[in-house]
């Protein structure tokens, strides 16, 4: 869909400290030549004190601060994330939203996985039409993919999982960036490649070795041998297809092509992984994306795009007339890609 009075107000990222892959490397979690290949030089690694909500919380509230806009202004906040948010039998976008908008508004949580932000956008761009009163929403995500859960070195051959936050904050009256268009493909009947030989359980049971630590390549080449004869190659061609509709619809309906975006933000992949499943496909350069920030904090799910275009940012690379295009990839499949307009450049907070 094409917006005209839609806007990025104000971002903001908090990530914990890096831990370098050579220290994962000794300790003979990961390999040398999987690091050649992909390219990783770190991953954020959380603290024991740095849970999903507080990063968050964290991420936020410097969007909004950023933003210049009062808490009283905004009528949603919707949060992404794929893993644990802390506690079962709670509303974390609940917590969000007492502890980053004082309570005003409305909540959700979006489970959309590493697509989450990106696929909030649509829905707040719809909220903020329905709801002329409120001039705001507000999207954050945050993740933590720890053992036994995730193991975040070997989860998925091409990447490394990190820990963190990102967030932004929408506004139908100006910001720093103009959304023009966003446009999702979904293929649900891949929803099999994440669960294939697996049955579903009355509650998480980390003493299935079947199910943990969660093996996403697995459960791809399980579902590959029961429906496409093995080859795992033709899953990827469908995926393909649809991360093309994706990017290139809403590129089209931004009035430009791919291929003449200044700046590319994608799921945070290894180099290898980011060649074969996107820039090949849509025939980009690598050039214009972010890998040299992704590969200091690594996949961290939903917070890659609004952690990168808060990285542009903060890299001073942002310049009115500029496009950017910000692309999420979720399990399940969905794709959601989105082409900003910069209109002026934004000024990062003071440390």
């Amino acid at each position: 869909m094409r917006h005209d009075n839609l806007y990025i107000a104000g971002v903001g990222a908090w990530y914990p400290k890096p831990m370098p892959v050579d220290e994962a490397i000794e300790a003979g979690w990961y390999d040398d030549a999987t690091q050649r290949r992909s390219g990783p030089l770190s991953a954020s690694v959380a603290g024991d004190d740095d849970t999903q909500p507080e990063m968050a919380v964290r991420a936020g509230s410097l969007a909004l601060r950023h933003s210049g806009l009062d808490a009283a202004e905004f009528g949603l906040l919707l949060h992404a994330t794929g893993a644990f948010c802390g506690l079962d039998g709670w509303n974390v976008a609940s917590y969000l939203q007492h502890h980053v908008l004082a309570d005003n508004g409305l909540s959700f949580e979006v489970k959309q996985h590493s697509n989450g932000a990106m696929a909030a956008i649509e829905l707040a761009a719809a909220f903020l039409v329905g709801r002329p009163d409120r001039q705001a929403a507000m999207i954050t995500a945050s993740d933590r993919f720890v053992m036994p859960v995730w193991n975040r070195w070997r989860t998925y051959p091409g990447l490394v999982f990190g820990d963190g936050a990102s967030a932004a904050v929408l506004s139908r009256t100006g910001g720093f960036a103009r959304i023009a268009s966003v446009v999702t493909a979904s293929r649900p009947d891949l929803e099999r490649a994440q669960r294939a030989g697996l049955s579903f359980m009355a509650f998480p049971d980390t003493s299935d070795t079947q199910a943990y630590p969660i093996n996403l390549i697995q459960r791809m080449q399980t579902f590959a041998d029961e429906e496409h004869g093995g080859r795992i190659a033709e899953v990827f061609k469908i995926m393909n297809q649809a991360l093309i509709r994706s990017v290139e619809g809403a590129a089209e309906e931004a009035g430009t092509r791919p291929a003449d975006i200044d700046h590319l933000v994608f799921p945070n992949f290894g180099r290898t992984m980011l060649r074969q499943e996107v820039l090949t496909p849509l025939q980009l350069d690598a050039d214009k994306t972010v890998f040299e920030w992704a590969r200091e904090t690594g996949h961290v799910g939903a917070t890659d795009q609004f952690g990168g275009l808060e990285y542009l940012m903060r890299a001073g690379r942002l310049e009115p007339g500029q496009r950017v295009l910000l692309c999420g990839i979720g399990l399940g499949f969905n794709w959601t890609s989105a082409v900003l307009e910069i209109d002026e450049r934004p000024v990062p907070l003071a440390d």
